[in-house]
């Protein structure tokens, strides 16, 4: 993250942790959606690792989910899935972070015990997006 953009985020007094938080919620609900089925054991996956975190937004964790979880199938519906990617990648900015994104995509997208195409290409992307 350049000098301008930290900034920028502590003007608008938002967290750079936060937001990186948001973004990897927001990718992990995108591998929840991507393959067009919501599998309890993939909700499980993402409660379980949401209820974990860290959370400082006057929004309730579920509540997140619940939102944003429209927002990542309209960005599948609308065939976005690499901008939706590239858009929550620019929250990431420090390697432990990067590296799990990552593992939540691979995590959350096996946790059904089976890897759609879909899933696979999105997780590729991902890697090259964060690298």
């Amino acid at each position: 993250m350049n000098f301008e953009n930290l900034l920028n985020n502590f003007d608008m007094g938002v967290c750079v942790d936060q937001l990186q938080r948001e973004a990897l919620v927001d990718l992990v609900l995108l591998f929840v959606e991507i393959d067009g089925v919501v599998e309890d054991k993939e909700m499980q996956y993402t409660f379980d690792w949401v209820s974990s975190i860290k959370w400082d937004n006057p929004t309730s964790p579920v509540d997140y989910v619940k939102e944003n979880l429209l927002s990542a199938r309209a960005a599948i519906e609308a065939g976005e899935i690499e901008d939706f990617i590239r858009h929550r990648c620019k929250h990431i900015i420090d390697s432990p972070a990067k590296s799990l994104a990552v593992e939540l995509a691979k995590g959350v997208s096996m946790s059904d015990g089976h890897l759609d195409s879909s899933e696979a290409k999105a997780i590729d992307f991902l890697t090259k997006c964060v690298a």
